[in-house]
């Protein structure tokens, strides 16, 4: 893993490194300040190709969707420099578990001796089918961080709403805006079950874990059969999307 980072206050905490989830979640409520983040430097890019491809024969680099972060790009520059010819760069057009789950398959897909050209063309043709669904206790954080697209419309219309949005290509959707968590919760149930037969699911909260156990039992009963993942968000994506959120995530059957 090559780490994002949080800038706060003249530190700098790398995601799941230096700093815990819970930890970070703590000083968004106490601290008076915003945290701001940052894509990872080319150079460790660099540096962690140069070192796996020491060991292995080709990497497979997957990362947060492009429209969100520099990220990707700073990585497609740093295999180029690298060897482009013996890393592949995918940008996954989501974030948190669903990127997740892109690098979970391309390992499982490594590890029974698939080409690269295959692992990548299966991680690509999953991208569209993936689905990130999240309830906001506030857009305060995710407006402040620039990153709220076409979300934006919801702005000055929402009092106590809780608003369902989506990421889709990388872009922030507004989906609903119901008035309240209980409310917000069951409709996150049924937009996650009305996009087809699904093959995956996801639970996901930072800050929430009061709502996981409603979340996963409601997902269970409305989607049988359908294993769930459990996932705490990082903290480079709490920054955006601020305490209290929680949300479910999917991949569509082709």
């Amino acid at each position: 893993m090559v780490p994002l980072s949080v800038l706060w206050d003249g530190d700098s905490f790398r995601d799941k490194i230096d700093l815990s989830i819970t930890e970070f979640y703590n000083l968004m409520r106490t601290r008076s300040t915003n945290p701001t983040t940052s894509a990872p430097p080319a150079g460790l890019f660099e540096e962690t190709y140069t070192r796996l491809l020491g060991q292995v024969d080709h990497v497979i680099s997957v990362h947060l969707a492009g429209k969100l972060s520099a990220t990707y790009d700073v990585a497609r520059g740093a295999a180029e420099r690298v060897d482009a010819g013996r890393v592949t760069v995918i940008d996954s057009g989501q974030t948190t578990l669903c990127l997740g789950w892109l690098a979970m398959r391309a390992a499982e897909l490594g590890a029974e001796g698939a080409e690269p050209a295959a692992i990548a063309a299966e991680l690509r043709s999953w991208v569209p089918r993936l689905r990130l669904f999240a309830v906001l206790d506030t857009l305060h954080y995710v407006q402040r961080g620039g990153r709220i697209g076409r979300a934006q419309a919801l702005l000055g219309s929402l009092l106590n709403f809780k608003p369902i949005l989506s990421v889709r290509e990388g872009e922030v959707y507004p989906i609903e805006r119901p008035r309240s968590r209980s409310a917000a919760l069951r409709r996150l149930v049924d937009v996650m079950a009305s996009q087809g037969k699904l093959l995956k699911l996801g639970a996901l909260h930072g800050d929430a874990p009061e709502v996981m156990d409603g979340l996963v039992q409601l997902a269970q009963e409305r989607v049988p059969g359908v294993p769930i993942d459990r996932c705490d968000i990082g903290i480079v994506l709490g920054t955006h999307a601020g305490p209290g959120v929680f949300g479910l995530t999917g991949l569509l059957a082709e």
